[in-house]
């Protein structure tokens, strides 16, 4: 399994993230073992890789760095890329244990979040000031990062409007901000599925661009999104597979639905509609795509 597509698990998840918020507390805290099981399995592998490295370094070896980073391209990126799953799990994880009153869940997937930040930390410090690369390997995994962090932004920025839990774990606050003001605009549902599909494949469609097309730890990367789907309430999905909006579970569940038309009068720009309360007379709508 590719790297790319535990960040298209992301794209779901944040897409989901307030119908996934309403299913069994016990049932996703039984789910989250399997979580963290999988992602220490592959943290050690990660760990392993880079420790090859650095014996390596130790003792000078320049041949053998150079391999190594011919090597285990592939595994950096993954790292880099496998971050967005990590901190959008992280926050519907605490967001489950905010709205239930417990702490079943958010300390799992608040260690897994730590965890790969410090990994990630390494992976940086190898980008700067790592011996045996080639100037083409360090654009292209700076690259890579640059990217990785916008849409990880756009994704938790897409769920702040429902999730407030998700803006603790931003990369760019005020990044991550801007897009949940777009987002806020977005208040039919079909208005609002058809941006977010869209959103995933722009998103889906830049990291196979700045990716390996071989995966790195397949088995791993397998295991780890089958534990994530684990989280996912069985009840929340159809009879086709799909997964039900906020809008159906709250019809089911029998609470009061917050879906509802347009409150306030928008204004149409050439990207997307913008509520007229937030635009000054003074100035013309304008859009702040920065996650592309």
């Amino acid at each position: 399994m590719h790297c790319v597509l535990l960040a298209d698990l992301a794209a779901l998840v944040s897409q989901h993230a307030d119908a996934i918020s309403l299913g069994d507390d016990q049932e996703m805290a039984d789910s989250v073992t399997h979580y963290w099981t999988s992602t220490r399995s592959r943290l050690e592998l990660w760990h392993q890789v880079i420790a090859r490295y650095r014996r390596a370094e130790s003792v000078g070896d320049s041949i053998t760095m150079s391999q190594w980073w011919n090597l285990h391209m592939t595994v950096l990126e993954e790292i880099l890329v496998s971050e967005t799953l990590c901190r959008v799990i992280a926050a519907v994880g605490k967001a489950l244990d905010e709205k239930n009153g417990r702490d079943d869940v958010a300390p799992i997937t608040e260690t897994v979040f730590q965890s790969h930040l410090e990994v990630r930390a390494r992976v940086h410090h190898l980008m700067l000031f790592g011996r045996g690369s080639t100037v083409r390997n360090a654009v292209r995994l700076n690259r890579l990062r640059k990217g990785v962090e916008r849409w990880t932004d756009a994704l938790l920025g897409r769920m702040i409007p429902r999730c407030s839990t998700a803006a603790r774990y931003t990369i760019d606050t005020n990044r991550a901000n801007a897009y949940a003001e777009e987002c806020s605009g977005w208040e039919p549902l079909p208005e609002r599925e058809t941006a977010c599909w869209l959103f995933n494949i722009a998103m889906h469609d830049m990291l196979m661009r700045r990716t390996t097309n071989r995966p790195a730890l397949p088995r791993s990367n397998q295991r780890v999104a089958d534990s994530v789907l684990r989280m996912f309430p069985r009840v929340g999905f159809d009879s086709l597979g799909t997964m039900k909006s906020h809008w159906l579970r709250q019809l089911e569940r029998g609470t009061k639905t917050s879906e509802h038309q347009p409150s306030k009068p928008i204004l149409e720009t050439k990207h997307h509609p913008i509520d007229a309360t937030r635009v000054s007379g003074e100035s013309k709508p304008s859009s702040q795509r920065w996650y592309i």
